[in-house]
């Protein structure tokens, strides 16, 4: 028994110990801690997938009081307008679209790219007040007719809410991220109504790796998200195809081909887009805040003749592989589509570039399955199983995620016989479009931005940390004209390592280790200077620490000498082979959940 100050009664030692050790089971565990991730991790599932499908019927619901049809017959329904109306509908979304946009940073709508940064960067911060608004300018510009795709807004929607319950628990940034993957898993689950694509799209292309503390909890948000998107939406796959299926093992090659061409248009587009959208940035006559208007004044005069280029364009992308369309009409629609969404996305009338890709590869594979069928009339499949393979395709090189986008197609046209079919699209394209953009556009986005996250979080604080942020400016000196002597006595003081070697004014002359002194053909009266190795490799300390570890690896040096400037080379540290790698090491446990 112990006497509890804040009590006058004693205290059972042994209640203490039994309610300590309760808490430390039931709160303070591992496995507690994983079993309350699981249930966050739901709950997170819940809340993004209703936000999907509230941001799928405001899109419908401004497609209605837009253009007084549904979203499904949105073409059809264009067709019966006034031509006027189809040019004045997408200027008017645009005006009100740059007026919201003018409180967002760089003026834009915001997508997956700003999700990808978050989590690499920001611990999986994000801001709710800017997601709510990005999607609300986003449902106006894809309502108003931007040829753009919802999945991207949708993406960034769900992942802004998952940050609002990381800070609402105050869970830290390993649970961060890992909430903002679920976010973004339950979003694209409840979008597609395809569960097993969205938990692969958030591993695959938001959260970097596929480690199992992160699987898990990322699998149980996707299939919330999808529950609620069957509660609300029923069980229906996006897209509705007729039984298809591929004649013959022969036209594999034909599938190779395809794959081969879906990439160099996945290749122009996304050369088009990021070469017009810096054009555009450049026009400072054009106040950012008009330009979604002239953006969409663009996508109308377009859908003067096809208006199946408006919004996300899943009417054509179903009629494309059910095989509805003629040669001439789908590489009409192609063109326009292009064109149409890169004039989109340019003009910041909209910023979703998923649901563009699917319909250019439908569009793509439906005329390449018409010009094979034609060929090649006994082997060639239905021009549908093209298009099919074509959006994968297509998608899949945009994006750089092949895994998640084979899934995504199996799971959106809910046709398992078209697979094997649809991979080998998507293995071709997705290794082809590399020769000509060795970026996803994603990626590409960011780099524009001065962030390069290609290789995750680690491989960007090799290229955005600088070398003064990891050296050691606790070295030794010494002069050339000292005995060896003297430099033998200061690199036992300090353990070893590199010792630096200075002339008179104090430059650098180069560098010396025990290993220069091993042997007995050296004495202790010969002249430091003499021995010194000449620091043929240096750094200066505003180096990336990327440039770092290339000279490290390249020279086999466990250390190299920092210096002020290369024309003054006032040594001002060192930095070592062991402190870049511990950098780059913890950097990629973070970037996985297990730093913390």
């Amino acid at each position: 028994m112990t006497t509890d100050p804040k009590h006058t009664g004693p205290v059972n030692t042994g209640e203490i110990n039994w309610r300590f050790r309760l808490r430390q089971a039931l709160v303070d565990s591992p496995q507690s801690q994983y079993a309350t991730l699981m249930v966050v991790a739901a709950v997170t599932g819940v809340v993004a997938g209703y936000a999907a499908i509230g941001f799928y019927l405001a899109v419908s619901a401004m497609i209605e009081l837009f253009y007084g049809v549904s979203e499904q017959v949105l073409a059809t329904g264009v067709r019966s307008l006034d031509w006027r109306l189809v040019l004045i509908i997408p200027t008017l979304a645009g005006l009100i679209v740059g007026q919201l946009t003018r409180f967002l940073p760089r003026q834009q709508t915001h997508g997956v790219p700003d999700v990808i940064e978050s989590a690499a960067l920001h611990s999986g911060r994000m801001s709710a007040r800017r997601g709510l608004l990005s999607a609300a300018a986003t449902m106006i510009a894809i309502g108003g007719g931007s040829s753009t795709g919802r999945e991207g807004p949708v993406v960034h929607l769900g992942a802004s809410l998952a940050s609002i319950v990381t800070r609402a628990l105050r869970l830290n940034a390993k649970f961060g991220r890992t909430l903002l993957g679920c976010g973004v898993a339950a979003a694209v689950a409840a979008s597609f109504n395809a569960p097993i694509a969205g938990a692969l799209f958030a591993l695959e292309v938001v959260v970097g790796h596929y480690a199992l503390h992160t699987l898990s909890p990322i699998v149980v948000a996707a299939i919330a998200g999808t529950l609620v998107s069957h509660a609300h939406l029923g069980n229906f796959p996006a897209f509705v195809v007729v039984d298809q299926h591929f004649a013959s093992f022969w036209e594999f090659p034909a599938f190779l081909l395809l794959g081969i061409t879906s990439a160099i248009l996945a290749a122009a587009f996304m050369w088009s887009t990021h070469r017009l959208t810096a054009h555009v940035g450049r026009q400072n006559w054009l106040p950012a805040s008009l330009r979604p208007a002239v953006g969409g004044l663009l996508v109308g005069a377009l859908a003067l003749w096809h208006p199946e280029i408006l919004g996300v364009g899943y009417e054509a992308t179903t009629r494309a592989i059910n095989s509805d369309y003629a040669l001439l009409v789908l590489i009409t629609i192609l063109g326009l589509k292009f064109a149409a969404t890169i004039l989109s996305v340019s003009f910041r009338f909209g910023s979703g570039i998923f649901s563009p890709s699917l319909v250019l590869g439908a569009m793509l594979g439906g005329a390449f399955g018409l010009v094979a069928g034609s060929v090649f009339p006994h082997l060639a499949s239905d021009p549908g199983v093209y298009a099919v393979v074509g959006m994968g395709a297509v998608a899949s090189a945009v994006l750089g995620a092949p895994i998640s986008t084979i899934l995504i197609v199996f799971e959106i046209t809910g046709d398992y016989s078209l697979t094997v079919a649809v991979m080998i699209g998507v293995a071709v394209s997705t290794v082809v479009v590399t020769f000509f953009q060795p970026r996803s556009y994603f990626h590409q986005l960011l780099v524009n931005r001065g962030v390069h996250l290609e290789g995750g979080r680690a491989t960007y604080l090799l290229r955005s940390e600088r070398v003064s942020d990891h050296m050691t400016r606790d070295f030794f000196t010494v002069h050339e004209s000292a005995k060896l002597a003297k430099a033998r006595e200061l690199l036992l003081l300090q353990g070893g390592g590199l010792l630096i070697v200075t002339d008179d004014s104090g430059q650098l002359v180069g560098t010396l280790g025990l290993d220069d002194l091993a042997g007995d053909h050296h004495s202790d009266d010969e002249l430091v200077g003499v021995c010194a190795r000449q620091a043929d490799t240096t750094l200066t300390a505003d180096a990336p620490l990327q440039e770092a570890l290339e000279k490290l690896d390249r020279t086999g040096e466990a250390a190299l000498p920092v210096v002020q400037t290369y024309a003054a080379s006032m040594v001002v540290g060192v930095i070592r082979n062991r402190d870049v790698m511990k950098a780059y090491n913890s950097a990629l446990l973070d970037a996985q959940g297990r730093g913390e």
